[in-house]
């Protein structure tokens, strides 16, 4: 048999070696289809869904907040939100493309945002998976140019959300506070209470310290969604959890004393003012100058925005009501007189050395705002004229602790515990102070005549001197200040129990404390709060400024027999209390008290200069 010739052997190898490079092919292609659908078939399994399926969260509205009579302050209603939203699957195909200058910049025009802000939100989201709000509440127009575009916009999509609405705007602003979009701060350090991007959250005020009352439960549904990441339709096999709204709140606020201390103070630039019920401590208005729109905050606010409400000095974030600490002036002299009757160093009718003009002491003249003199004068009247000279010597005989004492029983000098944010706690000085400060015994004891007439180093807040105002109105009773009545749709809540104890004592020493108010008003320093038929019971003051004009004071309550609002009024930079503070309660209690028909008889307060009108402390 002859040999196979060199031509066909050279075939044979060639076929076995195709033969075995086909064999080894498919055995590769077995390979590694076992590996996709056994080994990785749930990976793989995984991602197919993630790309077909995608959760959306269901935003969950906040609680709304009434007053006290069911007035309306604060909602949410529906808004168009535009969002970029990247998906998993497809997050490193789409990311070169979302980070083009042709493609922020064509979204940052269509959304009228800047172009580095939609860059810095797209990139972020790209990174963390999460959805980002490019632009909230956005209008119709903005809408239709999305919807017109869609096709080459990957990523960005409109959805429908939550925002907070403020009826009233600027009204009770500081008290109700805004909600603003989370930052990354907060999501990391609030993770744990299931907090989203573009999710709300309170800053300030109310929505602040009832953020978790008013925030509600966010609910979520499975939809199905194309290659494009658009959604296409609901998953029908796992039914959709509905959001869940926050609960509402019924506060003690009274829409009509809060709108007639609003108009009262229109014309203030900076100060505050608080009335308050004496009957229980609930707040029933509160106004902080300057004031801003919590609306602003809900829409999204632009970086020019927030530096001009941050930047310009005048700081209208800041709730003056409750963080501002002023010297009390002769406001203060209600706590030096209340004192001095309990300890029984003075009585009604006590007379000291006559006043004319100033008091020597020390080697040092102590003058009286009354450069001419008041003369001699009894307790109840060196109260209604406001005499220094007077309260200098009732201070020396009252000395230091019993004064300090007092004071921190009417809520003066610390915190009231009121149910809002960031409140400030004023300052009284003890003797245990001023020894740290200049060394035991080695300060002056003529600091006394400074604090018995709310100088010095004594700091308080307006609703500290509305708490002292409410507490000498009850006779001493120990008062909360508080906000909230209601939670949802339960009974109203028993008042929270006081921070001070108040001052127990017999009417031998209240009742010339309130005449010497009510004659403050009648014939005093404060004739310009009084109102027809009405009795008003208030004491004037003016604190000394360093950096310029004095501030105006005034606290009040009426009416005087059986009072129902206690009021406390502070105007930076102005002049007298008597003249500037005294007619803003006297515009707030004829609102309130005088029928129409009356207020339109009256007339209207008049802002005086600083040339003429009232004079006194």
């Amino acid at each position: 048999m002859r040999s196979a010739s060199p031509a066909r052997r050279d075939r044979e190898r060639r076929f076995a070696a195709l033969v075995t490079i086909t064999l080894a092919g498919f055995a590769l292609i077995v390979l590694g289809l076992l590996r996709l659908q056994v080994v990785e078939h749930q990976r793989y399994r995984q991602l197919s869904e993630e790309n077909r399926i995608r959760l959306e969260v269901l935003r969950a509205p906040r609680g709304a907040i009434f007053d006290r009579n069911g007035e309306l302050l604060a909602d949410s209603y529906p808004s168009f939100n535009i969002v970029f939203r990247p998906m998993p699957a497809e997050s490193t195909a789409r990311t070169p493309a979302t980070v083009r200058a042709d493609w922020v910049h064509r979204v940052s025009a269509l959304v009228e945002a800047d172009s580095s802000t939609i860059h810095q939100l797209v990139r972020a989201a790209n990174r963390s998976g999460q959805t980002a709000i490019l632009r909230r509440n956005a209008p119709f127009a903005i809408l239709a140019g999305i919807e017109e575009h869609r096709a080459q916009l990957p990523g960005v999509e409109v959805l429908v959300g939550p925002l907070r609405r403020y009826p009233h705007g600027t009204l009770a602003a500081h008290l109700l506070g805004y909600a603003g979009q989370i930052n990354d701060r907060d999501l990391e350090t609030r993770a744990a209470e299931g907090y989203h991007p573009g999710e709300l959250i309170g800053r300030t005020g109310l929505e602040r310290s009832f953020e978790g009352t008013l925030r509600g439960q966010d609910g979520a549904e499975y939809v199905v969604v194309n290659a494009m990441g658009k959604r296409v339709s609901t998953l029908t096999e796992v039914p959709p959890r509905p959001p869940v709204a926050g609960r509402s709140l019924v506060l003690t606020l009274d829409l009509k004393v809060q709108r007639a201390l609003e108009d009262a103070m229109a014309g203030v630039v900076r100060g505050a003012a608080v009335a308050i019920d004496p009957r229980d401590g609930g707040i029933l208005a509160m106004v902080s100058r300057p004031d801003y729109d919590p609306n602003e905050f809900s829409r999204g606010l632009t970086g020019a925005r927030w530096k001009a409400l941050t930047g310009d000095g005048s700081n209208p974030l800041l709730n003056r009501a409750i963080q501002g600490q002023y010297p009390p002036g002769s406001t203060f002299k209600i706590v030096t007189m209340v004192a001095a009757l309990r300890e029984g160093v003075a009585r009604p009718e006590t007379m000291f050395q006559p006043c004319y003009g100033s008091y020597q002491f020390g080697g040092r003249s102590f003058g009286c705002w009354k450069p001419s003199g008041h003369g001699s004068l009894d307790l109840v009247s060196a109260l209604q004229h406001s005499c220094d000279v007077y309260f200098y010597q009732l201070g020396m005989r009252l000395g230091l602790p019993r004064l300090e004492a007092t004071a921190r029983a009417l809520g003066l000098g610390g915190r009231t515990g009121v149910d809002l944010p960031q409140e400030s706690g004023g300052f009284i000085p003890s003797a245990d102070w001023y020894d740290a400060r200049w060394g035991n015994g080695h300060w002056r004891k003529g600091v006394i005549l400074n604090l018995a007439i709310g100088q010095g180093e004594i700091l308080v807040t307006p609703i500290q001197l509305a708490l002292m105002a409410g507490e000498v109105a009850a006779d001493g009773r120990a008062l909360r200040p508080h906000v909230v009545l209601s939670v949802g749709d339960g009974p109203p809540a028993t008042p929270p129990h006081p921070l001070q104890t108040g001052i127990k004592a017999e009417a031998a020493v209240w009742d010339p404390v309130h005449q010497g108010l009510e004659q403050v008003v009648a014939a005093g320093t404060g004739t310009a709060a009084r109102v027809p038929g009405l009795a008003v019971a208030g004491k004037t003051g003016t604190a000394q400024n360093p950096h310029g004009k004095d501030h105006a004071l005034f606290v009040c309550y009426a009416p005087a027999a059986q009072p129902t609002i206690a009021m406390a009024i502070v105007i930076e930079n102005i002049g007298h209390g008597g003249t500037f503070a005294a007619p803003v309660a006297a515009q707030t209690l004829r609102q309130l008290f005088l029928a129409d028909s009356l207020q339109k008889r009256v007339a209207p307060v008049v802002r005086p200069d600083t040339t003429g009108g009232v004079h006194g402390d």
